[in-house]
């Protein structure tokens, strides 16, 4: 079986094995096992009838391969098939139908469930390794002595417009004991300085909002959910890899 013939390189054959060999050597497997595992998946997703002929279509017109001639060259020399080119067309729309199909009944719940994590914060910040560095910062922005916009124009680097303003952002972007910190919080308060890793950490919250389940948040739900069901049966099937000798 290893000895088949795969391809053939300048008329000598490459067998299935070699191959193999070159995906292992590259450390390209754990690529190759999410595209055949989205292979699998998506063999069982079905699009709208005609979609496929459209996509087609629509390909073609934006890369100017009207004509038979054309196409054919354009697929030989990127050494697909029409059905690997449609397989590529095809997939990114099938994941979106996918993703629909198996989280989109239970989206809400598993917003509620979440609620917290999509809240939006705008905050201020500085940071430094320096520990006396910030805690002077932080006296200095807590008796009103400098505000944000001048204390964050005297860091190393900084532009003439810096304010120290971040967001809003996603709260789960923030390193867990700032966001702790702020949602303990109010506007307009300087907290002490937080140590972060190797960094010395000085925020003041300006807003905190509640999440929205809207058409966007669903989409973004939804995603996240797709890519960690994906990210895990991956895991699980690198796990139970085996290789011929």
């Amino acid at each position: 079986m290893d000895s088949i013939t795969t391809l053939w390189l300048d008329d000598q054959p490459i067998s299935g094995k070699s191959v193999m060999d070159v995906l292992r050597r590259t450390g390209q497997i754990s690529s190759l096992v999410q595209a055949l595992v989205l292979d699998q998946t998506l063999s069982e997703v079905s699009l709208e009838p005609g979609q496929e002929d459209s996509l087609l279509k629509e390909f073609r017109e934006e890369q100017k391969l009207e004509n038979e001639e054309s196409f054919q060259t354009f697929l030989n020399n990127k050494h697909l098939t029409e059905q690997l080119l449609l397989s590529t067309l095809t997939r990114p729309h099938k994941i979106v139908r996918y993703r629909e199909e198996r989280w989109g009944p239970r989206s809400n719940s598993l917003y509620l469930k979440h609620k917290d994590r999509y809240d939006l914060v705008t905050y201020r910040r500085l940071q430094a390794n320096n520990a006396d560095v910030m805690q002077e910062v932080f006296f200095r922005l807590k008796d009103r002595e400098e505000s944000w916009e001048t204390m964050a124009q005297q860091f190393p680097g900084a532009k003439t417009n810096a304010d120290a303003r971040v967001g809003p952002i996603p709260v789960k972007e923030l390193e867990p004991p700032i966001l702790e910190a702020l949602r303990k919080s109010s506007p307009g308060k300087v907290l002490r300085p937080i140590a972060v890793k190797d960094q010395i950490v000085v925020v003041e919250l300006e807003q905190l909002e509640s999440s929205t389940f809207d058409d966007e948040l669903r989409t973004r739900i939804l995603r996240e959910e797709f890519e960690g069901w994906l990210q895990r049966e991956c895991t699980r099937m690198l796990t139970k890899l085996r290789f011929t000798s």
